[in-house]
């Protein structure tokens, strides 16, 4: 069978291939319903978006963030915001790796430390700091330490970073910085393993105050050296995609964030 092509107008552009038995479209027709249906599904999420400026806020808020500050930070806090905002879902996956820089699969991410510049929009949000803690047990038998130096004749828990198994832990004394290398009898290789020792009265430990204020506050660990702490901390950032328009549920949620952390 041949295909028709009869087309009046001598500047028109055939669209499609017709026989009696099919209906084909050409090469042009074919990039014409590629960028055509791109910009309609441009148009349906526009329209969605701006629905949203208009109502409550609903849909799923998909945010990645280090362990860390979700289960210290992000959890504890999510029950304030979804009584808020009742419409909407919140997936939280937590992971310390950067599995998604570019925010591809993920609304919302929260991230350690300074950013390198991106096509991201940057919100600085919190800061968490490294304090020194122990338990009461081991503070009652030991004595509880004064001054940085007095650390020296202390069994302090130690990290091991790149095969390293030693410390250097950073204060301020008479407005110098000055770095102090501890020593001790327990090693490990991670957070909460850190955590779990200075808890158990093996020793006195460097922790994010993330993980520890809440047993500061509840009498299971007490703040040392406090006086002598470097001043600042690490800055903890939400990062989310640019555009014209960002979806309340982002702003909101990034907003009730800095707010909360902040008070915290």
């Amino acid at each position: 069978m041949k295909s028709t092509s009869a087309c009046a107008n001598p500047d028109c552009v055939r669209l499609l291939d017709r026989t009696t038995r099919r209906i084909s479209r050409t090469d042009a027709g074919e990039t014409l319903y590629r960028y055509s249906s791109r910009i309609m599904s441009d148009i349906a999420e526009a329209e969605l978006l701006v629905s949203e400026f208009r109502e409550e806020p609903r849909g799923t808020l998909k945010v990645t963030s280090p362990i860390m500050i979700g289960l210290h930070k992000v959890i504890p806090l999510l029950p304030g915001f979804l009584r808020r905002h009742r419409h909407i879902k919140v997936q939280l996956d937590l992971s310390d790796d950067l599995t998604d820089p570019a925010l591809a699969e993920h609304d919302l991410g929260l991230r350690w430390a300074e950013q390198p510049a991106s096509a991201l929009i940057i919100t600085r949000i919190a800061e968490s700091r490294q304090i020194l803690c122990a338990a009461p047990s081991y503070l009652k038998a030991y004595g509880e330490p004064t001054v940085p130096r007095d650390l020296l004749r202390h069994n302090c828990v130690m990290m091991n970073r790149l095969g390293l198994a030693t410390n250097d832990w950073d204060f301020i004394i008479n407005g110098e910085a000055v770095s102090l290398r501890v020593t001790g009898n327990f090693v490990v290789n991670g957070g909460h393993g850190n955590y779990e020792a200075v808890i158990a009265g093996l020793g006195i430990g460097r922790m994010t105050d993330l993980r520890v204020l809440q047993d500061i506050s509840d009498g299971r660990l007490r703040r040392i050296l406090r006086k002598f702490e470097p001043p600042g901390g690490t800055p903890i950032y939400a990062v989310y995609k640019s555009g014209s328009l960002v979806p309340p549920k982002i702003r909101l949620f990034v907003d009730y964030l800095r707010g909360e952390m902040k008070a915290a």
